[in-house]
């Protein structure tokens, strides 16, 4: 009985020194797998360079207030699509830039073409942009067109035209053109007008409100932008 008795205990003990090692076996698993975690300080992201620091570009939404601009089939005014437009580009210029940047009007204003003109003079900016929106009698008549007034100021209009084209634009390029423009011709900085499409024709309607192109006209002129401004660094 004795015996039985002790082979019993000797048994138990066994099993009792197994479980004890196994569970001091999972807990340095445990242990290894925590100090494998790397817990050092993540590096942040870099910001943007401010590769434009000390530039000042105004960004002119054109119409506005009382003055609707074109109006386009589904019934939108050209003078919001401008608008939301020259906001897309002021956010990614700023964001990518560090420039300064000046919107022409900021919610639904009127400015005279003088005025407009006047405002980038008085900021002495070093570049004007001005976003239209055509219309014509023919639904079927689209495309984007670029215009500049003065002869030195072609380069940056076909910079900024080539780039809008050069990834996503699935209309008629109809070129950079000579415009004898008022906010244009009454500037004293380097001007471009864009018209970004004919919102009489429902395509080209549809794609200039839509997500997609607002997000590439924004990266595309900026982009001009940035290539213009930095050509003599």
């Amino acid at each position: 009985m004795n015996k039985r008795k002790f082979m019993v205990m000797g048994i138990v003990g066994v099993i009792v020194s197994i479980a004890i090692l196994y569970q001091l076996r999972e807990y340095v698993a445990v242990y290894n797998r925590v100090e494998q975690v790397d817990v050092s300080p993540q590096p942040m992201m870099a910001a943007p360079s401010p590769i434009l620091v000390g530039k000042t570009i105004v960004i002119d939404a054109g119409h506005g207030g009382k003055d609707a601009g074109a109006i386009g089939q589904s019934g939108i005014n050209e003078k919001d699509l401008t608008l939301q437009t020259a906001l897309n580009i002021k956010q990614e210029l700023e964001t990518r830039t560090g420039a300064k940047v000046i919107l022409t009007r900021k919610e639904d204003d009127f400015l005279s073409l003088a005025e407009r003109a006047d405002l980038s003079n008085e900021q002495k900016a070093d570049l004007f942009i001005s976003l239209h929106c055509d219309a014509f009698e023919e639904g079927s008549v689209g495309g984007i067109t670029s215009y500049y007034y003065r002869h030195e100021d072609y380069e940056v209009a076909q910079t900024i035209h080539s780039l809008l084209y050069q990834d996503f634009l699935q209309t008629r390029d109809r070129g950079v053109l000579y415009g004898d423009f008022q906010v244009l011709r009454d500037n004293e900085a380097p001007s471009v007008l864009l018209e970004l499409g004919y919102i009489s024709n429902v395509e080209d309607e549809n794609r200039i409100q839509s997500h997609l192109f607002q997000t590439h006209a924004a990266k595309s002129i900026t982009d001009g932008i940035i290539t213009f401004l930095l050509k003599d660094k």
